[in-house]
């Protein structure tokens, strides 16, 4: 409408048929025209700036979705690989709680008058011990399995056992975040028992340890040896499971 307007002054001013009062008018209304052209072009470009700060702030927000979706998925790893581990220690806790249990229904005939020193009047006195500091620590009393298991350690020292119990004693002290002295503990398994059936136990519950103390270093390493040493045991699972989340 504008253009067509303005058209229209010219022509009639190319005519020169316009008396002064005229152009006066066509003047003023050049003027308005001018100005309600420019109220136009400023009211244009404060749409288009809202409409740019309208994309980027969309923008933003689909950026932080897609942070939000990538922390969901981070978060569902580290949980399915918590429950890997609780579930193995569930079913660790009741391996050794039947094999005690057993133990205590053995026949009394050993500690009879045929029994020989240092043989099953022995056993059952050091399966009561192990029994005795295990259930410390299932009950939660994490300072008393300590004491007990390291006695039993210094007392039983010849046993089949004493994996198992420098195994509870560094769990022991990851419950009482001790990590430092944990780590010592899972060490004597993975040094002293290599082929003991804790020994991958040991060494995932050591990388634990170490990233509870930042040392991710460390715990990357413990959790690829695992898989190189014990490709086929279940804490090998957990560990591919855990370099995963960590995009390993």
């Amino acid at each position: 409408m504008y253009k067509y307007a303005v058209i229209f002054i010219v022509i009639a001013l190319a005519a020169g048929c316009t008396t002064d009062e005229q152009m006066i008018q066509m003047q003023s209304s050049l003027s308005f025209l001018q100005s309600d052209l420019y109220s136009f072009k400023q009211e244009t470009n404060a749409k288009l700036a809202q409409l740019t700060k309208d994309n980027e702030n969309a923008g933003k927000q689909i950026v932080g979705v897609y942070a939000a979706v990538e922390n969901r998925d981070e978060k569902i790893k580290s949980i399915l690989g918590k429950l890997d581990e609780l579930e193995y220690q569930l079913r660790t806790y009741w391996s050794e709680t039947k094999a005690m249990l057993g133990a205590q229904k053995k026949p009394d005939a050993a500690t009879g008058p045929s029994a020989q020193p240092g043989s099953s009047g022995i056993d059952a006195k050091y399966e009561s011990a192990y029994k005795d500091a295990f259930d410390a620590y299932q009950k939660g009393a994490y300072d008393e399995a300590v004491i007990k298991f390291t006695k039993f350690v210094e007392t039983y020292g010849g046993t089949p056992l004493i994996p198992n119990a420098f195994y509870w004693t560094g769990e022991s002290y990851m419950n009482l975040k001790n990590y430092e002295k944990a780590i010592v503990s899972f060490q004597e398994v993975i040094d002293k028992y290599p082929k003991s059936e804790k020994a991958p136990r040991a060494l995932l519950s050591q990388a634990e340890a170490f990233s509870q103390t930042k040392d991710k270093k460390s715990s990357i390493t413990l959790l690829k040896r695992i898989i190189e040493l014990y490709p086929k045991s279940e804490e090998a699972i957990i560990a591919e499971r855990k370099l995963r989340s960590l995009n390993i």
